[in-house]
């Protein structure tokens, strides 16, 4: 089940020794499909170069992980994210990320602009897991999505 956004503080814990991260998955239902909005990093990206990716990034000084979450989505998609919900802290070998999601309208790419990666597309759930090109972490993480929101959906 997807938590409220306040619900993150309770994953905090001590985690300073790995690098963390506050990422953002915007999703719309179309057609019975659940489609997610991926950011193509750009060539000379510091992380991850040419491949597909979640949009968000470092927490910076003592930001809690939504306060990150706001200032990347602003700073990548000049979009002010509201309404969304805490997915959970998923830990890596190198890192912890606090994925957040948020359901998004039709016309969600009418309404950021892209300022960090090459673009932004939509990928369905089989588009997604297919593709060579996206983050395999980020594959674990979406997963995990499709589940809950697919338990939730049935409700």
């Amino acid at each position: 089940m997807l938590l409220p956004a306040t619900s993150y503080k309770n994953t905090l814990g001590n985690m300073k020794s790995k690098r963390q991260a506050a990422t953002l998955i915007p999703y719309k239902i179309q057609g019975g499909k659940i489609l997610i909005y991926f950011q193509k990093k750009a060539k000379d990206a510091p992380r991850w170069p040419d491949y597909f990716g979640f949009f968000g990034g470092g927490l910076e000084g003592k930001e809690t992980p939504e306060e990150a979450l706001r200032r990347e989505i602003k700073e990548e998609l000049d979009f002010a994210p509201e309404g969304y919900e805490f997915l959970g802290k998923y830990e890596f070998p190198n890192h912890i990320n606090h994925m957040f999601a948020l359901q998004v309208g039709e016309d969600f790419e009418k309404q950021v602009t892209v300022f960090e990666g090459d673009y932004g597309i939509f990928f369905d759930e089989r588009e997604a897991l297919r593709e060579p090109m996206l983050i395999d972490e980020d594959k674990e993480v979406l997963r995990d999505f499709y589940k809950k929101i697919k338990t939730r959906n049935e409700k």
